[in-house]
């Protein structure tokens, strides 16, 4: 496939050494366009072809947010976790190398969304976006407007935003449904609603929705991804929608997305079928 960019989370225990250990072979098949283990590298418009990312699903929301709206197709071994996001473990490593060298992969799009506030600050998110109180234990109100048109007033603890890889996530912890990652929607989930009537509301993938805050209220806070926030005041109002353009993971056929909800999520009963 052409050069890698080699990504990671050097705090995780063995990530460094497990780079070590394949860099030579990365170097030989590939070629490496760059190394980042600390998480700080801007990644955008870097010459690499596909990126290899040695962490957890922490380490891929990162990478998917400092590659910007150049997103390269990454695949991911996992050291976290969970491993929602990855279908490889580092046993697997060698199998996962001899695909991607032969060419025996999928491309798998993931929907993102993009989150703004006024003209200055925007990012992109591929799990969630989170509109919440900055007063812990003080309820929070919040309303919406969906598709340009008044849809709801939440009062509790805020209100998550997800997308179907999103909902996996803080959104599924809220009581929000699973939704299949090649579905193209958007999860709305109250956090801690003080009414039992507020339920998780999906909406289709174009809608915008815009958030905003009751006029007595203290400030809030939006949060992209569980990394980059910012405090939105009275006047502020936070714009959710869809990204122009996806996340693109790799996939060498390991394992399933249904092999990895039931190992994560211990769902049993019935047939072992295999990934």
């Amino acid at each position: 496939m052409g050069p890698v960019l080699v990504l990671g989370s050097a705090h995780k225990p063995d990530v460094r050494a497990a780079f070590e250990e394949y860099r030579p072979r990365l170097e030989k098949d590939f070629g490496i366009c760059e190394v980042d283990l600390t998480g700080a590298r801007d990644l955008r418009g870097l010459d690499a072809k596909w990126a290899l990312v040695f962490g957890g699903d922490g380490a891929i929301l990162s990478a998917a947010r400092r590659m910007g709206d150049t997103p390269i197709p990454t695949l991911a071994v996992n050291f976290g976790r969970l491993g929602f996001l990855t279908e490889v473990e580092f046993k697997q490593l060698d199998a996962a190398l001899d695909s991607v060298a032969a060419g025996r992969i999928h491309l798998r799009d993931r929907m993102r969304l993009e989150a703004m506030v006024g003209k200055e600050w925007s990012f992109t998110a591929l799990n969630d976006v989170v509109v919440t109180g900055v007063r812990s234990g003080r309820v929070f109100h919040v309303s919406a407007r969906i598709g340009g048109r008044d849809a709801f007033s939440y009062a509790g603890d805020g209100v998550v935003i997800a997308t179907p890889t999103g909902s996996t996530a803080y959104s599924m912890a809220a009581g929000g449904p699973i939704l299949d990652h090649d579905l193209e929607a958007i999860v709305v989930t109250p956090l801690c609603a003080h009414t039992l009537s507020q339920r998780p509301l999906v909406v289709p993938s174009a809608t915008a929705i815009e958030f905003y805050l009751r006029e007595d209220d203290p400030p809030g806070r939006v949060v992209v991804d569980g990394q980059v926030s910012r405090q939105i005041e009275l006047t502020e109002r936070v714009k959710v929608r869809r990204a122009k353009r996806p996340f693109t993971l790799i996939r060498v056929g390991l394992r399933s997305y249904y092999s990895r909800l039931r190992r994560i999520l211990g769902w049993g009963g019935g047939p072992k079928y295999s990934p």
